[in-house]
């Protein structure tokens, strides 16, 4: 069940339980092939990335706005699904750092990134365990949709690998949380896509 990002609620002000959306995502280094193998973007690369173009600025500020949802959702999840904390501890640092790396990203391309919001309106009523892993799913859905609108707004093979990232680290996430719900198939053929 695809959701749209999850969207700020105004209403509300406290943050699930949990991390909050500054810590920092540690400095331990993530395991290679891990779904948080994402390192963050780095100016030192052979050459730094110019200004954004304006279709590929806005899918990133897309994909920040679904990095900073899901640190936040994540929260949520936790406080049901105890039993997956390991996962959940895994899987809300990878979007940490993501969120992170996006954020620089943006100010790399000159524009300046929008903060999180202090709440977000999440798409299951989380009451137990099979809802918080229902949003867990439309979390990691929605993270792949909306790296995969950037992988289609630009030409910047840099840009592009970022994205790429992104979208198959949200579709591994996605594939980890339907096996652990029993929801078949475990995996999508187009991740992100509707």
């Amino acid at each position: 069940m695809s959701s749209p990002t999850p969207t700020p609620d105004p209403a509300s002000t406290d943050a699930p339980s949990g991390a909050s959306d500054t810590e920092s995502s540690g400095s331990g280094s993530p395991s290679a092939g891990s779904p948080q193998s994402v390192a963050p973007f780095s100016s030192s690369a052979a050459a730094a990335p110019g200004p954004l173009a304006p279709d590929a600025l806005a899918a990133m500020e897309s994909a920040l706005a679904a990095e900073q949802a899901a640190v936040w959702a994540y929260g949520l999840v936790a406080a049901y699904a105890r039993d997956d904390a390991a996962m959940i501890t895994e899987n809300r640092s990878g979007h940490l750092l993501r969120r992170d790396a996006t954020a620089a990203r943006l100010v790399a391309g000159g524009a300046q990134p929008t903060p999180p919001a202090p709440a977000y309106q999440v798409s299951v009523n989380v009451v137990d365990v099979p809802t918080a892993r229902q949003l867990a799913q439309d979390i990691e859905l929605d993270a792949a949709a909306a790296w995969r609108v950037v992988l289609g707004s630009t030409d910047d093979p840099e840009l592009r690998g970022f994205a790429l990232t992104g979208l198959s680290d949200a579709a591994v996430r996605l594939a980890m949380w339907k096996r652990v719900a029993g929801a078949t198939p475990a995996t999508v053929p187009f991740a992100g896509q509707a």
